[in-house]
C-alpha cells in the first residue's frame, strides 16, 4: 500500500507544516482509525496547571455525535477528552463509529467535522490538512492535567546517540546557537506504519524527537544527521508569512539552508530507496 506521507522532507502542506510545529507526531494506527496527536512526550516535568474548561456535559457530546451522524449517515457516537496525546481518533464498533475528540471540537464549524467524518473513509489525506490545521490553531487548549508529568526522553539510543549527533552539528553548522533538548520519541506497539514522521520540532519547548525507528543499524549516520539539522534548522529559520499571507513552516529560506547540509543529496536519496525499512520496522 502507498504510504499516506513518505516524511516531514518532502511537503510544505499545511499538515507536514503542523507537524513541524510539534503540533502533530507518529501516528499510532489503530486497526479501526488513525488519531491525531498534540504535543509528545518531552523531558523533564510540565507545570501544573488549571483545567481550562470542565468535563464537558453529556449534551455537548451528544450533538456533536448527532452531527456527525448526518455527515456520515450511520450511527455515531463521541467521547470529548482532555488528552494531552491524542487529538481524534475513531473505532467501529457493533456497526457503530465511536469517536473520542479532543474538548476543542466542542466548537468547531461544520467544515471542521466534515473533514473528521470524512478522515474515516477515502478522503483521509485531505480531511488530514484541515484536522490538522484546526488543531494548530486551537493549540493553546492542549494543556497538562494538574500533577501529569511528561516521561523522561533518552538521546543515547543503541545505535545513535542524538546528543553527540546534535553537539557536533550545533559546533559545525549554528555556531553553538542552537538550543533545545532532544532525544528518541517512544515506541508504539508492533504494528506495521502506513507513514512515518522522521523527526519533529516543538518550538515553544525548544524540544525535538526522532522517531525510534532511525535508532538501527541499517540506517546510516549521514541520514540521521540530516534528520536533526533539519529539526535544528526550525529554530534558525521560524515560520514566516508567503507573498499571500499564509504561514509557513518549510519556506524557501529554510530550503535553501536544509539544501546547503552537505549530505543532502545522499541522504534524501537513501531515504527514498528505503522508504519500505522503516515502515516495515516494528517498534
Amino acid at each position: 500500500m502507498r504510504p499516506l506521507q513518505l516524511s516531514l522532507f518532502g511537503s510544505s502542506s499545511p499538515k507536514a507544516q503542523a507537524a513541524a510545529e510539534g503540533v502533530r507526531v507518529d501516528a499510532d494506527r489503530r486497526p479501526e482509525g488513525a488519531p491525531f496527536r498534540g504535543p509528545a512526550a518531552g523531558e523533564g516535568r510540565a507545570p501544573s496547571l488549571p483545567r481550562l474548561v470542565p468535563p464537558p456535559p453529556p449534551k455537548a457530546q451528544a450533538d456533536l455525535a448527532a452531527r456527525l451522524s448526518t455527515l456520515l449517515r450511520e450511527p455515531a457516537s463521541v467521547e470529548l477528552t482532555d488528552n494531552v496525546w491524542t487529538m481524534v481518533s475513531y473505532r467501529r464498533l457493533a456497526g457503530r463509529l465511536h469517536f473520542r475528540l479532543h474538548h476543542m471540537f466542542q466548537g468547531a464549524e461544520d467544515a471542521v467535522l466534515r473533514a473528521v467524518a470524512q478522515f474515516t473513509g477515502k478522503a483521509r489525506k485531505a480531511a488530514g490538512h484541515a484536522i490538522d490545521e484546526y488543531i494548530r490553531r486551537h493549540r493553546h487548549l492542549i494543556k497538562p492535567k494538574p500533577g501529569q508529568s511528561e516521561p523522561e526522553l533518552t538521546a543515547k539510543g543503541s545505535v545513535h546517540d542524538l546528543r553527540d549527533i546534535y553537539e557536533r552539528l550545533n559546533a559545525d553548522h549554528f555556531g553553538g546557537q542552537v538550543t533545545a533538548r532532544i532525544g528518541w520519541g517512544r515506541r508504539a506497539p508492533g504494528r506495521r506504519r502506513r507513514s512515518i514522521k522522521m523527526g519533529v520540532y516543538f518550538h515553544e519547548r525548544k524540544l525535538i524527537k526522532l522517531h525510534p525507528a532511525l535508532d538501527d543499524a541499517r540506517v546510516p549516520l549521514f541520514f540521521v544527521e540530516l534528520v536533526v539539522f533539519h529539526e535544528m534548522l526550525h529554530q534558525v529559520v521560524p515560520p514566516s508569512l508567503d507573498a499571500a499571507g499564509r504561514r509557513s513552516v518549510h519556506g524557501p529560506a529554510f530550503r535553501k539552508a536544509e539544501r546547503a547540509f552537505p549530505d543532502y543529496a545522499r541522504a534524501r536519496a537513501w531515504e527514498k530507496a528505503n522508504l519500505d525499512l522503516l515502515l516495515s520496522k516494528k517498534q
